[in-house]
């Protein structure tokens, strides 16, 4: 059975990366010591990398908000180099005005961004990471004979610009054509 835990301090992490759960998530204050044991046990970060419009409309205020967005990319940049398995996910619960659940979720690519990783990676992070995270690598996450087919097309290259995710031309579920 895979466990996820929510941390928020540094004590918790140790603890949670010690007892073998399959990711943390969000992981905010992690230091390079406890990435580097994530590495070592093969503990994921998805660490709901808030922008600093998903922070401001928790009703942060600026200063507050700046700090944990540049607080995060730090823990991001920190997180690649070492090369800490990253799951691409989210947990916001509140939406930023004018936009809906799933482009409030994604502007925490202004995040990644921010953190220069790379488009490639934070594809790889968000299908065939967030499979094995799963369990579900084996049928799910790539595009190979027997896997699922679920599968998007985008209008723009995403590994010349990770925004091109926003603009999905057509989707495809399980085989089914749901949006073309």
């Amino acid at each position: 059975l895979k466990v996820t835990v929510h941390v928020a301090d540094k004590a918790g992490a140790t603890n949670v990366i010690e007892g073998g759960a399959a990711a943390i998530e969000h992981g905010f204050g992690l230091d390079n010591t406890q990435l580097q044991l994530m590495k070592d046990k093969g503990t994921f970060l998805v660490g709901t990398d808030f922008s600093f419009d998903n922070w401001y409309s928790y009703r942060l205020d600026s200063a507050t908000a700046t700090t944990l967005t540049n607080k995060i990319i730090d823990r991001l940049k920190r997180a690649y180099t070492i090369g800490t398995k990253m799951a691409f996910g989210t947990d916001i619960i509140i939406d930023i005005p004018g936009l809906n659940r799933v482009q409030t979720s994604l502007k925490v690519l202004q995040t990644w961004k921010a953190a220069e990783i790379p488009a490639s990676y934070i594809l790889q992070t968000m299908t065939i990471y967030a499979a094995e995270l799963l369990g579900v690598e084996k049928s799910k996450g790539m595009i190979a004979p027997t896997f699922t087919a679920d599968i998007i097309a985008l209008k723009n290259n995403p590994l010349q610009d990770i925004d091109a995710v926003k603009n999905v031309q057509f989707v495809m579920k399980d085989g089914a054509i749901i949006k073309q």
